[in-house]
């Protein structure tokens, strides 16, 4: 009776400790930030961009945040896709619509200088590898600082 109380503790234990290994590796998606540093010149502000490609490791949001001091406003949805030499602007998230020349067609965030969001998307739900962030800074002649990353906590 002694060993088979002390099977069932070990089994606790070890289904315990299994558990919270699991867990916390789940947890640790790509969330490193990723500086955009930019100059608004004349033609700049009003034009939709899209940063670097980076691996989407998880289910979370996008993390996006406007670090600028000077003024200057941010729209910001996600871009995915599987190939990272795509340059095709029809890579924009469904939960965003489409491409248009004013950004994505639909749930685009603004964000005020020194504010944060975490932006929904469906990229690694939908089988994608890849996220950008798509932006227009609504402002010209500021710099703009900009950290975002394509996994959040």
């Amino acid at each position: 009776m002694k060993v088979f109380k002390k099977t069932i503790a070990l089994c606790l234990v070890l289904t315990v400790m299994m558990s919270f290994f699991g867990i916390s590796a789940n947890a640790a998606g790509n969330i490193t930030d990723r500086p955009i540093n930019i100059d608004a010149n004349n033609n700049d502000g009003g034009v939709p961009y899209r940063s670097t490609w980076e691996r989407k490791t998880d289910a979370t949001s996008v993390w996006c945040e406007n670090k600028s001091t000077s003024g200057g406003s941010l729209s910001a949805w996600v871009h995915r896709t599987n190939n990272t030499s795509v340059s095709s602007v029809y890579t924009v998230d469904r939960y965003y619509g489409s491409w248009s020349y004013n950004g994505a067609t639909k749930n685009m965030k603004t964000l005020p200088k020194g504010t944060y969001y975490y932006l929904p998307n469906y990229v690694y739900e939908d089988g994608y590898s890849y996220a950008a962030l798509g932006y227009i800074m609504n402002k010209e002649h500021i710099a703009y600082h900009i950290v975002w990353s394509p996994d959040s906590i």
